[in-house]
């Protein structure tokens, strides 16, 4: 059986992921007096530069190295952190570039193009997985583990019992932690639409690799800590104070450099 406090605490964290992609652009809009175009922009650009270019790029190289990558922690860190910074961050370039041109009159909208990007990045993984956690739950709950499995193919069954003993297992409060965690990656990704938006509009190339770099560093980070078996309350904890650190340095730099909103466009 799943606790009933895990299933609650799924709900939670699937209404916070709901409230924060709602309620952030509408703060961001009232307080800046930004548009909304940018923030669906920020969401089509993760959808097709994470989730449907890197996505089949990882099927190319991971399915031409086999396990070579994988089983390296290193060598998957440094592989899976440039290729999200490389993409995400390219894919954001080229929206400010080409997309995002009537925009750059007011440069709090690169706010809302942030705010939309890591907004639904945390909905579609975080939120969807709490949506199938839920159903998995009660099906399991329900008696009916046995027709759960016999749904899937028999390549996923050894995956599916898998997730079903993650459900039955896990303290209740790692699921609070996966919406917690989604803080930190908004954060992240603002601060990092912050520096591509100023690589462009400001025409100082630098931030554009620079984006790239702080990007893979986390993500890199982020593999390795969880392939070493670091405590996961310590782990968003360093996560975090790495984001805020780049998020204080992206602060400097938007200080410094658009006190004269006038654009000098790359």
């Amino acid at each position: 059986m799943v606790s009933g406090i895990s299933i609650v605490c799924m709900a939670m964290t699937l209404a916070f992921i709901i409230l924060l992609a709602v309620f952030l652009p509408v703060c961001i809009k009232k307080k800046f007096h930004t548009a909304v175009l940018p923030y669906f922009i920020g969401c089509g650009v993760f959808l097709v530069f994470a989730l449907i270019l890197e996505q089949l790029m990882h099927t190319v190289v991971l399915g031409i190295s086999g396990t070579a990558i994988t089983d390296n922690m290193w060598l998957y860190a440094l592989y899976g952190g440039l290729a999200a910074g490389i993409f995400e961050e390219t894919g954001r370039f080229l929206a400010m570039k080409f997309l995002m041109k009537k925009h750059y009159d007011n440069p709090h909208n690169v706010l809302m193009y942030g705010a939309g990007h890591g907004c639904f990045e945390a909905f579609m993984i975080v939120g969807t997985m709490m949506i199938n956690n839920i159903v998995y739950s009660v099906t399991i709950n329900a008696g009916l583990t046995d027709k759960l499995l016999d749904a899937v193919p028999a390549e996923q069954k050894e995956q599916m019992q898998a997730v079903i003993s993650q459900l039955i297992d896990a303290p209740s409060y790692m699921f609070l932690l996966s919406g917690a965690e989604r803080i930190t990656a908004v954060m992240l990704h603002i601060a990092l639409s912050v520096l591509v938006w100023t690589a462009v509009v400001k025409n100082k190339a630098v931030f554009y690799p620079l984006a790239i770099f702080f990007h893979a560093l986390l993500d890199g980070v982020l593999v390795v800590l969880q392939q070493s078996g670091v405590n996961s309350i310590l782990l968003e904890v360093i996560l975090f104070v790495l984001t805020l650190a780049i998020a204080v340095f992206t602060y400097g730099t938007w200080k410094r450099e658009f006190k004269n909103t006038t654009p000098a466009v790359m």
